[in-house]
């Protein structure tokens, strides 16, 4: 049997994938018996995070502020994090989400006990916009970092390449890919009324944050063009942000709907393409959402689209300097072609059997009885 752990998870940003990845650990380790603390920071906790988090039956939530940028706060965060661990009993696994979370956790004193395990959700090294100073600086403290971990946790293929190619070593990495589940009671008529769809319309769907990294605009212009060569189509863009007002601008507002913050996972049943157009990813909760939603995906070439896309099977890779019209032409084949989309979302779903939050947890055990095995055979003993 499995010796039980304790178990610290520690973020800083709780929006987002990593905040959701961390809810769902938590909820798998505490399922399987572990002893699990969470600690967050309250400065850009999500209301939903927070609520969710606290109705977690079995674990120890600890609110520390954190900030997002590097700065002088970062020491004093250091130290109330190193204050919370040398409080309370010593724990096995210390498990910082994100690169601040990450940093902090690796930077605390070696004297405090626990094996360090980190989890980027995308390398900041990973956006294309960033110059390349700064990708210089940040790559170099990636790779410093990483000799001050037990194991690092990379989300896809990509991302494990990319932390290879920024010259951290094999050994320090292992992949463990996210796992979701839908809604039990998530249903594709229940999704279509929500987005005010009609029988006949073809849905094609963008779930995110309307902000750079996830380009909305080139979604936008996709179904533009889709729309044209498919009367059928109506794009739904699903989620808020800075360029929200720029994208509304350029959308045909008979091809184009926009929704606001929805829970994206409901409504995902409902779509007959989803479409990501990011410039970088790690391993974005949706491609997985559209897998167990048996939905087909057009993608931009980006993390993760190696687990969840087999091309020309449940859906097509455009590289990233590929043009709106190229990720269009792709939308409005399937479009128009009933056949192949029902082809491509059975495939979708045989798929979605690799991705589930039972396989994510026990494949991050398996990273933490290593990492534990590594510092000591004996902690990883069974009891």
């Amino acid at each position: 049997m499995q010796r039980h752990l304790r178990i610290a998870l520690v973020l800083e940003t709780s929006g987002g994938g990593s905040g959701r990845h961390v809810l769902d650990l938590a909820r798998g380790l505490v399922g399987d018996g572990h002893d699990v603390t969470v600690i967050w920071s309250p400065e850009r906790a999500r209301p939903e995070f927070v609520s969710q988090l606290q109705s977690i039956v079995g674990i120890t939530e600890i609110p520390v502020a954190m900030q997002r940028s590097v700065g002088p706060n970062d020491l004093v965060s250091a130290r109330r994090l190193a204050a919370q661990f040398q409080s309370r009993a010593p724990f096995d696994i210390v498990h910082g989400h994100s690169s601040k979370a990450g940093a902090l956790v690796r930077l605390m004193p070696r004297d405090i006990p626990g094996a360090r395990i980190y989890t980027p959700h995308a390398f900041r090294t990973m956006d294309p916009g960033l110059k390349p100073p700064m990708r210089q600086v940040y790559a170099t403290i990636e790779r410093m970092l990483s000799e001050r971990a037990s194991q690092i946790i990379t989300v896809s293929r990509a991302e494990y390449e990319h932390a290879l190619s920024i010259g951290i070593a094999p050994r320090r990495l292992s992949t463990v890919v996210n796992g979701v589940a839908l809604p039990r009671d998530a249903t594709r008529q229940a999704a279509r009324d929500i987005m005010g769809l009609a029988p006949g319309d073809v849905a094609i769907g963008f779930i995110g944050r309307l902000e750079t990294q996830k380009d909305p605009l080139r979604f936008v212009q996709a179904v533009n063009h889709a729309a044209r060569l498919a009367p059928a189509v109506k794009g739904v863009v699903i989620g808020d942000g800075p360029l929200r007002v720029a994208a509304e601008d350029i959308a045909d507002p008979g091809a184009v709907r926009f929704m606001g913050w929805q829970d994206g996972p409901r409504l995902m049943p409902g779509l007959d393409v989803y479409c990501m157009t990011s410039g970088y990813e790690a391993m974005p909760y949706t491609l997985l959402e559209a897998l167990h939603a048996h939905v087909p995906i057009v993608a931009t070439a980006v993390g993760g689209t190696h687990e969840t896309i087999v091309e020309n099977r449940n859906g097509h890779v455009v590289g990233l300097d590929g043009s709106a019209d190229t990720i269009g032409d792709r939308l409005a084949a399937l479009a128009n072609d009933t056949a192949r989309r029902q082809a491509f979302g059975a495939a979708s779903g045989h798929m979605a059997a690799s991705c589930t939050l039972e396989t994510m947890v026990a494949r991050t055990m398996r990273v933490y009885q290593r990492a534990l095995a590594a510092r000591s055979p004996a902690l990883a003993k069974v009891s």
